[in-house]
């Protein structure tokens, strides 16, 4: 048995740290010490930043949050929801880690995307005169489907009044991996020796549960997880306590301690 005593909470797409409140009382309550990092620039207001984010690579988040990794005095389980779920795979492939935990994970090079709720979602951002120069703006209609079955529509209106913009060229990354010369959306799977776990929603429409099950293919040692009559947002209201209980029998299967279960 090894103890885990951190854990590092990756956010998604137009999202804060701060919007992990739940996931994060959920993790410190098992006795973990608990980090939310947020985004590079998107600790500012949604116009104020939407500049700044537009032209942000997947790489500046990964080498931001592997500082944050690194910074810890003990390998993190590493966690990301969405656009974080890709994140925490492209981190946990440059440090050391615990183990991963990649929920409703947005496709990395070589995975299957174009699906056609996903297609819909995003393909009028492609459409426009150079995408990667353009930040990516949260609609409610984009948002809310991803919570139309775990959220009320109170729950989701109050979270997607926080949100800010995302960066286009990290979507043109992972859309477009072809003609991406650094090649920042591809993940080094052979780097990622320590227990994976990979959540889908049945009903998730915005990332759909084939490219979940694309993900957890590449990893030898992972265990694939469906959550049924669940969307995108799994670490959120209700449902945060299944894939918590999940997550508990994980950890168990590992033989990864959280502090709290320590004797």
């Amino acid at each position: 048995m090894s103890v885990v005593e951190h854990v590092v909470l990756i956010h998604g797409t137009w999202g804060r740290g701060n919007h992990f409140h739940e996931a994060r009382a959920a993790f410190e309550a098992r006795g973990f010490v608990v980090h939310t990092p947020t985004l590079r620039h998107h600790e500012l207001p949604l116009e104020e930043g939407s500049a700044q984010i537009a032209t942000l690579s997947l790489t500046d988040y990964v080498d931001d949050l592997v500082k944050v990794c690194e910074s810890l005095d003990s390998p993190p389980l590493i966690l990301g929801h969405s656009l974080g779920g890709l994140l925490a795979q492209l981190v946990a492939a440059r440090t050391p880690h615990a183990g991963l935990i990649a929920v409703c994970p947005a496709p990395a090079a070589g995975i299957f995307a174009m699906y056609p709720s996903m297609s819909r979602l995003f393909l009028s951002h492609y459409l426009q005169p150079r995408p990667w120069t353009k930040p990516l703006r949260p609609t409610w209609k984009k948002f809310h489907v991803g919570g139309r079955i775990t959220q009320t529509p109170e729950d989701s209106r109050a979270l997607y009044e926080d949100l800010v913009c995302e960066s286009g060229r990290a979507y043109c990354e992972m859309a477009f991996p072809q003609l991406d010369r650094r090649k920042a959306s591809r993940v080094d799977y052979a780097n990622i020796s320590g227990p994976v776990l990979i959540f889908a929603g049945t009903e998730d429409l915005t990332v759909v549960p084939a490219v979940c099950r694309a993900a957890a293919a590449k990893y030898p040692n992972a265990t694939y997880q469906e959550i049924l009559n669940a969307d995108h947002m799994l670490l959120f209201g209700n449902v945060l306590q299944t894939t918590m209980t999940h997550i508990d029998d994980w950890l168990v299967a590992n033989h990864l301690n959280s502090p709290a279960t320590t004797p």
